[in-house]
């Protein structure tokens, strides 16, 4: 039997609870050091299904391989590294809605890519292309996101453009409910998201605020508690605001399992990850190594005809007959594609073949 950590409320304006049967969201406010992922792991273990996104650099979320659910972990991994472990892996461009469906704890940590850009690309692609997936639900699964402006830097590098970046996280937030995903997020300063977000909220963790203070909108919460008390309170204390009104000052267990300062977990773990050669994701028009390796394998699929291929991909034969020249030439030079290997593509060696003997 799994012990939950235990969230203890005392209500000090109205009263309320904590629904964690329901895909709720939940924001953390809290400088380093207050104790926000502790919480949001506590928060996190009363959820039948736990998806943990945009880890820290010091690998944060691998405290999970010592929890109680130990035997029911999928790593999520970029396309550029190679992981070795003791726990079943995927590659973020491989990942489905079943694998999801198969394990308790889906999780995804910083040194598990080998760029920020890869990072914040694949996470992007398991949270739209998968995760949106999920029309029907019997029973809510809690996607964490351990800090919120990584999720907007992430959508800025899709997008380009920071108001959309900031308005798609909004979407998610207001539709995770509907796809019965409780959301709990981390942010240190109120004023990293905007107030749309925290509008949104079910539920406000106020951790420590420091010299900073609370945003105006907030500032209602001092005539029920002492300002000084909430700049650098005790890690297990916190804040709790509903949206609904009701206020309580609370303390919480922090999970056994969580990461203590200082710990190398990979070390630990026997986590050995082999970086490859960064995957080109394409600028703008530019096709991506993903695309590139498609174009192949549609080439050669159409019997080796340009037109046929351009078809079937609605590219011009202009783009077709460029990267299969390109191709053709790295072929016959190194031996392989370089933009093919790095996602694990199929080769023109029969195509060539063929070319040669004729």
């Amino acid at each position: 039997m799994i012990i939950l950590p235990k969230i203890r409320l005392r209500w000090i304006r109205g009263h309320g609870s904590i629904e964690f049967n329901r895909p709720h969201t939940f924001l953390n406010l809290g400088q380093r050091g207050s104790g926000k992922s502790a919480l949001l792991e506590s928060c996190a273990l009363h959820y039948e299904k736990i998806i943990d996104l945009y880890g820290s650099r010091d690998a944060e979320s691998l405290a999970w391989c010592r929890s109680d659910f130990s035997n029911s972990l999928l790593f999520v991994v970029g396309d550029s590294v190679k992981v070795a472990c003791s726990w079943p892996v995927k590659k973020a461009s491989e990942l489905t809605l079943k694998d999801i469906q198969s394990h308790r704890v889906i999780l995804s940590s910083s040194p598990f890519y080998g760029s920020l850009d890869e990072e914040f690309r694949s996470l992007n692609r398991v949270i739209y292309d998968v995760l949106y997936h999920r029309t029907t639900w019997a029973h809510a699964w809690f996607l964490m996101v351990r800090e919120a402006s990584n999720f907007i830097y992430s959508r800025i590098k899709i997008t380009k453009n920071q108001q959309i970046a900031k308005a798609d996280f909004i979407y998610l937030l207001r539709e995770a409910r509907h796809m019965g995903y409780a959301v709990g997020v981390d942010t240190i300063r109120w004023t990293s998201i905007d107030k749309e977000i925290r509008d949104v909220s079910d539920y406000l963790f106020i951790k420590r605020v420091g010299i900073q203070g609370l945003p105006r909108d907030l500032r209602f919460v001092y005539r029920y508690v002492d300002p000084a008390s909430m700049m650098n309170p005790l890690p297990p204390s916190f804040v709790l605001v509903c949206n609904r009104g009701p206020i309580a000052i609370g303390r919480f267990e922090k999970p056994a399992f969580h990461k203590e300062e200082g710990e190398n977990l990979l070390h630990k773990f026997g986590i050995d990850i082999e970086y490859g050669e960064p995957i080109d994701y394409g600028i703008g028009t530019a096709l991506s190594d993903f695309d590139h390796s498609r174009l192949i394998e549609t080439y050669i699929d159409q019997a080796c005809k340009i037109r046929d291929t351009a078809k079937a991909l609605r590219r011009s034969p202009h783009t077709v007959t460029r990267h299969i020249e390109d191709h053709r030439l790295e072929v016959l030079r190194d031996g392989s594609c370089s933009r093919c290997r790095r996602v694990s593509g199929r080769e023109l060696s029969n195509m060539l073949n063929k070319d040669a003997n004729e």
